[in-house]
């Protein structure tokens, strides 16, 4: 890239005129290094350039390079002895300033009555007129060579003009002899009044083009990089382009592919934990139904311990009565028999009862092994279903370990990982929604970027179109008064109006310009005026420079200075 450097260049910043015309000691300001001079015709103006720019920066003298209109009627030295003194000494002067420090350059000029050679001598120092240094003596009159080469030094002062300009090149520019020369040109071609009436584009150009400063070599070689690298930067640029699009379009496809797989995996795991839920209670029942056998199996096991000794008994107590007396009575003989017989039946009930109760206790232990079996087999089910509900949590994306597969709480933590997984499936789908939104916003505003470039071309086109119109009417105008002047030019000095058609081609050309008068407007104005010609400077009491007493006050007229 080309590097920024930051230069401060000195820019003027004051300018003054003592003893000149019908200045006595006239100060300019800049304001960040523009000067606007506004006035009426015969104020001074085109004076104030004069003898300011370009002279104070070349020392030349002539005539026609001094008047901007390249008139020789008004010498310098009608202007040194303006007021009819017999000798005058004069000095213009400018400041430059960087911010920092300051440098002023002036001429001095001596003018005498009998005398067509002005002496001239030129100063370049450092400092401000008026804060370092004065240009006035102690009598308020200007000083002369002598005393200015004592309060500045002899290295300041220079009387030739070449050495005044290589000076002030030096100390301000840094341009050389014929690059300098170019810059004064370039002053006088723009300082030519109304430089848009005749103006000549194409010499313009090469007056412009030879004030310029040539380029370095290794800002061109800097510029030639760069150029490079926004080829390099196009091309990265078409690249990434390409890129966008391709990701656009394989966003689409895959976006589709997510929902589409997301949903299945989502209709996959509803149904696995159906599944499981259903086994799990299948499960539940099983060891229900296995805790209820083995109840059973105790309840049998105490009844049948409680009926193994009842035979044994009733065998003895049967022995017993056969070796009792009273089994030998006839007598006690019907009610043994019936007590027999009661025994008898019992030991029967007793028997059939064993027999019911070992008969229920083999079918118990049978279901009691079938539900451990099937207990076995549901464990066995539900370690295989775990491990596929690890595997396909994997696959979905979703945060699940082993220790997830307990049973307490099992339905509650897949319904809490099976939300989850369905807000980031309704997430990527908002993201896409967004995606498909800005891209529909970008089109949107590049169709509004294109239309608001249309019609700003329509409204510069238009812009043209009027200037130009604007820019033949004020021709065909200037050249109708130009006519009509020649016709009855020699009319107007009888009706105490000799200047009433350069006012009226005044008026013609700043038709348009915000606050300009209308040609009637400025024909009312003379009138109001009494037919008197425009006011000039105000005169002040005359007298000669180097000797007399000065009238009171010496606040001249200032011209106003405004930001441009």
């Amino acid at each position: 890239m080309i590097e920024q450097r930051a230069v401060r260049r000195f820019a003027p910043t004051r300018a003054g005129i003592i003893n000149l015309w019908d200045y006595r000691d006239e100060e300019f300001l800049f304001v960040d290094g523009w000067l606007v001079l506004r006035g009426p015709n015969g104020s001074g103006k085109t004076k104030a350039l004069e003898v300011l720019f370009p002279y104070v920066l070349d020392g030349r003298i002539e005539p026609r390079r001094l008047n901007p209109f390249a008139s020789e009627d008004r010498t310098m030295k009608s202007n040194l002895l303006y007021r009819g003194q017999d000798v005058a000494h004069s000095y213009v002067w400018l400041e430059f300033g960087n911010g920092e420090s300051y440098v002023t350059v002036g001429i001095g000029l001596r003018a005498h009555r009998h005398v067509d050679r002005v002496t001239r001598w030129h100063f370049v120092t450092d400092g401000r007129v008026g804060v370092d240094f004065s240009l006035l003596d102690a009598d308020d009159r200007p000083l002369t060579r002598r005393d200015l080469i004592n309060q500045l030094g002899a290295e300041a002062v220079k009387d030739s003009p070449e050495e005044h300009r290589q000076l002030v090149d030096s100390r301000l520019f840094g341009l050389g002899p014929a690059r300098y020369e170019q810059l004064l040109d370039l002053v006088l071609t723009l300082r030519k009044p109304q430089l848009a009436k005749d103006l000549n584009p194409v010499e313009l150009s090469r007056t412009l083009q030879r004030g310029l400063r040539p380029i370095e070599d290794h800002l061109l070689v800097e510029a030639a990089r760069s150029f490079d690298d926004m080829e390099a930067v196009a091309r990265t640029l078409e690249g990434l382009a390409a890129a966008d699009g391709a990701t656009a379009a394989f966003l689409t496809v895959y976006s589709t592919y997510l929902r589409t797989h997301a949903r299945a995996a989502a209709d996959l795991l509803t149904a696995r934990r159906d599944a499981i839920a259903g086994r799990s209670r299948a499960l539940t029942e099983a060891r229900q139904e296995a805790t209820a056998a083995g109840e059973a199996e105790e309840a049998a096991d105490t009844a049948l311990r409680t009926v193994e000794g009842e035979p044994g008994r009733l065998r003895a107590h049967l022995d017993r009565l056969k070796s009792s007396a009273a089994y030998q009575s006839h007598e006690q003989l019907a009610d043994l028999e019936r007590h027999v017989h009661d025994l008898a039946e019992a030991v029967g009930r007793a028997g059939r009862s064993v027999a019911d109760e070992q008969t229920a206790t083999t079918r118990r232990r049978g279901e009691w092994e079938q539900a451990v079996t099937a207990a076995r087999d549901a464990r066995a089910a539900a370690d295989r279903l775990a491990a596929e509900l690890l595997l396909d949590a994997e696959a979905a994306g979703i945060d699940w370990s082993a220790d997830d597969n307990a049973a307490g709480g099992l339905a509650t933590r897949l319904g809490a990982r099976a939300g989850a997984r369905r807000d980031d499936v309704r997430a990527v789908r908002e993201q896409a929604s967004r995606h498909a939104q800005a891209e529909r916003d970008q089109i949107r505003a590049a169709a509004e970027a294109t239309a608001a470039a249309d019609a700003l071309t329509d409204a510069e086109q238009a812009e043209q179109r009027a200037e130009k119109t604007v820019s033949d009417a004020r021709a065909h105008v200037r050249a109708d008064l130009d006519r009509w002047a020649r016709q009855h030019g020699d009319l107007l000095p009888h009706l105490d109006q000799p200047d009433l058609a350069m006012q009226l081609a005044d008026a013609a050309d700043a038709a348009g310009e915000p606050g300009a008068p209308t040609p009637a407007g400025a024909v009312r104005g003379r009138d109001r005026a009494g037919g008197a010609p425009a006011p000039g400077p105000a005169r002040r009491t005359q007298r000669p420079a180097d000797g007399g007493d000065r009238p009171p006050g010496r606040a001249g007229r200032r011209t106003r200075s405004d930001r441009r």
